[in-house]
């Protein structure tokens, strides 16, 4: 019995560490948040959101480095509690706080703690295959799934998804304090090399960095036209993609083993799944939150399982790159309902194949690999560029009042009462994306890693 607790435990705190790091560095694109303040306080609470995100993956590669180079398992489980209850502390403390820069600020702390969390368990687990396994189904299952969960309008909030619910908090901080509690003391991590140690590092900041700063690029070019921005888009996306290539063999080169491809392949699943990210946060969705999550743990599960017995990283590619391949082809397929479940659910097991078939021997690798999803900001900007031929959105009637007595809100009851004449309910102006090409942009990201991927295996043999 006690070796059944000991092998099972570990897995369990394992996954809902991983789910909520997950949950804590997700900045999904689109969404229902909203934070009632000025327009210029928005800008920087906005800007602070990938900010702290890139902070957050860094960190998870430093504290896996740290670990490894001299700690028990048992003091890895404790880090990672100590991390959880950080977040659970940034939660009590949202409502307590006044002003957009203590959001900041709290936001900031709370994906440097998520990060430590996700980097803390990859060096606890890492391994022992059911335990690394488990945490791979909460990173990438959480990054599909966790999307789906907002807050909608709120007073204040850290980030665009809201706090971690309680429950979350608490079974993970109880799990990881169980595994903490089980561990043999005598039980080390992994060690670490130097060139290993050097490569993860530098692989995680320098695509955290670049992903930060295409993203400001891309933002400052909004009133271009829609070819312009697309030719940013596109620029933004080589340039990620090609210092991903070069990441991916300089960590082959230096480990002297085909681990790099998980960074080609981690890269490959933030680009495939991006436009069933965006559906999953539309505020029209009616899929609950739950379906989301059970629907996406299954299918990367699935994948995972299929790649115990027989690993096929580009195979795994080739089920996810069929969700932008359909957005490309048909653009309004499966943006609701069932439909969006299966989407999710092909992109789930492609992403459990391909990361399942690609998991690197290194800890620290991995825990830059399993990082990356998260930072893939310029992959956000594709899947949301706006189609302005064909751009509205519905709200419901009654949700905006204007103020009697004021003439600038005489003239917008106006234009309102005309709109609900023409489309019979109020209707606001709601992006639509640019879905065609955004699918052709991101099919041709997959394929791109999954050349990378296929190149570097080649290349090691």
């Amino acid at each position: 019995m006690s070796v059944s607790v000991r092998s099972a435990t570990p897995a369990l705190a394992a996954l809902l560490g991983a789910a909520l790091a997950a949950f804590v560095l997700t900045d999904p694109p689109g969404g229902r948040w909203a934070v009632h303040t000025t327009g210029r306080e928005l800008d920087r609470w906005l800007s602070a959101q990938p900010t702290g995100i890139a902070i957050g993956a860094v960190l998870a590669a430093l504290a896996c480095v740290l670990l490894q180079r001299g700690g028990s398992r048992r003091l890895a489980w404790i880090v990672a509690a100590a991390g959880a209850a950080v977040v659970a502390g940034v939660r009590a403390a949202v409502s307590e706080v006044a002003g957009v820069d203590a959001l900041i600020a709290l936001h900031l702390v709370k994906t440097a703690a998520g990060g430590v969390v996700l980097g803390a368990a990859v060096a606890a687990v890492w391994g022992h295959p059911l335990a690394q396994r488990a945490l791979a189904v909460g990173a990438v299952g959480g990054f599909l799934s966790v999307s789906a969960y907002g807050t909608g309008t709120s007073w204040e909030s850290t980030s665009t998804l809201g706090e971690p619910a309680w429950w979350l908090l608490g079974v993970t901080i109880a799990a990881v304090a169980a595994a903490a509690a089980t561990a043999n003391p005598a039980s080390r991590i992994q060690r670490v090399t130097a060139p290993e140690a050097r490569v993860a590092l530098l692989s995680i900041a320098a695509l955290a960095l670049l992903n930060r700063l295409q993203t400001t690029w891309i933002g400052s070019d909004e009133t271009g036209t829609r070819t312009q921005q697309w030719i940013t888009v596109a620029v933004a996306m080589v340039v990620i993609l090609v210092a991903t290539e070069v990441c991916a063999r300089m960590i082959a080169r230096h480990t002297g083993t085909p681990d790099g491809a998980v960074v080609l392949v981690t890269t490959g699943v933030a680009a495939a799944a991006m436009p069933v990210l965006v559906d999953l946060r539309s505020p029209f969705r009616d899929v609950p939150a739950w379906a989301a999550v059970t629907v996406a743990g299954l299918a990367v599960v699935a994948g995972l399982a299929v790649a115990a017995r027989r690993p096929a990283p580009v195979a795994g590619l080739a089920v996810a790159v069929a969700v932008p391949v359909i957005g490309a082809i048909w653009p309004d397929f499966g943006g609701d309902g069932p439909w969006l479940l299966v989407r999710l659910a092909v992109v789930g097991a492609g992403a459990g194949l391909a990361v399942g078939s690609a998991l690197p021997g290194s800890a620290a690798v991995a825990a830059a690999g399993l990082a990356i999803p998260f930072v893939s900001m310029v992959f956000h900007a594709a899947a949301t560029v706006i189609d302005p031929r064909d751009s509205t959105v519905i709200v419901f009637e009654g949700a905006y009042q204007p103020l009697t007595g004021v003439a600038t809100a005489r003239t917008y009851e106006s234009d309102l009462q005309r709109v609900f004449e023409q489309h019979g309910r109020a209707v606001l102006d709601f992006p639509r994306y640019d879905d065609r090409i955004a699918g052709i942009a991101l099919t041709l990201a997959v394929v791109f890693c999954a050349w990378g991927v296929r190149s570097l295996r080649q290349a090691q043999r």
